[in-house]
């Protein structure tokens, strides 16, 4: 099969020239404080206005060179893309080492009908950038694209078994978020501090722009007017930066579904930027439950799959969520429709009671030396910090009723929490290492530690369950190298 030269949109020279503006952002900032004076008596002064035009077409010069010297074609089984600012390079890529092209629509891309694709290969785990991306091409050509290697790949020229045909055959999404469900996800995150991170972060590049020392002032007299005006400002902006991020997440969210083709898996979402991600059924290598503290308590849940390959710049090619938000009654149902050959049960093996101290003990441990010190220099009043050990031994309570496991042929399940609770399934033939640790205070107490490992992404998921008791430990390090 062969394709003739293709080049990209011209739009993607525009892109190239934003994505370097934003690398040169705080350069850009220097020089334009640095031309930010009342009086300008010559050509030196105007220096640093000229080096930002000077850089400015540079970069606009050296984006178009790079639109034009990149093509890519389909030839004898291999992704062809040729491209280089001075130096001309060639890549080819074997069609059969492609496991999926990812689709991303932003906002330069939706008014020309354009996407970017990302082209995601077994070796891509093992880089920091996908094998290959296409920053702007027509819709048709991405589909032509797909559809070209997917024939490559079956041996075949048949184009109703194309990816194309498969999903127009299925009409109905195999799971999707409805506008009650994207609502539940966006109050039950923790997008408020999020977007609180995001200001502050702002807030600390403009030192140069934003007048901090009257600002100050300012709020000093606004103090003064009394504690219940600062408090409810306080609220009201909390308030305010919880709206945000759940528009936030009915952006990142909108129109999330989820396609079966053939033996791949197509999830599509996004309002402003839409994505399409794909991922291989072969290369999961584990199922991951999780419950935050407030989901946990409504009956909701995240599902997780750990994705074997994608670069560790990309996020949406490793721990991918499959099921941002779900009530956990559904979960069994719906990954038995994709995963029959997974056992979903509720049923563990809890740990032994001797455990439970440990856990209580680590967790309030963390605030005994700040709860002393406050202790001594602030008597009297310094006791009430001791009731911080309160809210941790609780979570290390909560910490000991989590943690559990299971053993279904070849399948072990683990349970544990942080301050999510987790619960990790995997196959034994997925399972990259099963470690185990008996410390000598463990041994005293008959426990002993375990931590799994699966891969995902570059370096792997790691699943730890502390304060086992010392069979238990055994018997699965036992299942696991394949000893009776």
């Amino acid at each position: 099969m062969m394709s003739e030269h293709k080049r990209l949109h011209p739009i993607s020279a525009v892109a190239n020239f934003i994505k370097q503006l934003k690398d040169l952002i705080v350069p850009l900032i220097f020089l334009f404080v640095l031309n930010n004076r009342e009086e300008k008596n010559g050509f030196w002064d105007y220096l640093p206005l000229l080096s930002m035009a000077v850089v400015l077409v540079f970069v606009l010069v050296f984006g178009i060179i790079k639109w034009l010297r990149f093509t890519y074609r389909v030839e004898e089984g291999e992704l062809r893309i040729e491209y280089g600012l001075f130096v001309k390079k060639k890549r080819y890529i074997p069609i059969d080492r492609i496991q999926s092209l990812n689709f991303s629509e932003g906002i330069l891309h939706r008014p020309f009908g354009l996407v970017k694709v990302k082209v995601e290969t077994a070796g891509s785990s093992n880089s920091r950038e996908s094998e290959a991306e296409l920053t702007a091409i027509t819709k048709k050509e991405a589909q032509d694209l797909e559809n070209m290697i997917y024939v490559e790949k079956k041996g075949h020229t048949d184009v109703e078994d194309s990816p194309e045909s498969s999903e127009t055959r299925e009409e109905e999404p195999y799971f999707s978020l409805g506008s009650k469900d994207i609502w539940v996800l966006a109050a039950t995150s923790g997008g408020v501090g999020v977007i609180i991170s995001g200001v502050a972060l702002f807030l600390s590049q403009m030192n140069e722009l934003i007048p901090y020392e009257a600002v100050y002032e300012e709020v000093a007299v606004f103090v003064q007017n009394g504690v219940f005006v600062v408090a409810m400002t306080v609220f009201l902006g909390l308030i305010l930066a919880w709206v945000l991020s759940i528009i936030w997440t009915f952006i990142i969210y909108g129109d999330f579904k989820i396609k079966i083709v053939d033996d791949h898996i197509v999830m599509t979402r996004g309002l402003l930027e839409k994505k399409q991600v794909t991922v291989p059924l072969n290369r999961v290598q584990g199922i991951r439950v999780v419950e935050n503290p407030i989901r946990q308590l409504i009956g909701y849940c995240t599902v997780h799959i750990e994705n074997a390959g994608g670069s560790v710049l990309e996020k949406d090619s490793m721990s991918i969520k499959l099921f941002p938000i779900v009530k956990k009654e559904q979960v069994p149902d719906l990954l038995k429709g994709l995963f029959p050959d997974y056992i979903i049960q509720h049923d563990f093996k809890g740990l032994p009671g001797r455990s439970m101290r440990r856990y209580v003990f680590r967790q309030s441990a963390w605030v005994l030396v700040p709860t002393a010190a406050a202790c001594y220099f602030y008597w009297p009043y310094g006791l009430w910090a001791s009731l911080l050990i309160l809210p941790f031994g609780v979570l290390g309570y909560f910490q000991y009723r989590a943690g559990g496991w299971r053993i279904d042929g070849g399948q072990l399940t683990l349970r544990y929490r942080g301050l999510l609770k987790n619960t990790m399934y995997m196959k034994k033939s997925r399972i990259q290492s099963l470690d185990t640790k008996v410390s000598w205070f463990q041994s005293r107490k008959e426990l002993g530690s375990l931590s799994t490992t699966v891969k995902s992404g570059v370096t792997g998921h790691e699943s730890p369950v502390k304060d086992l008791d010392q069979e238990d430990v055994k018997r699965i390090a036992s299942w696991f190298s394949h000893r009776v």
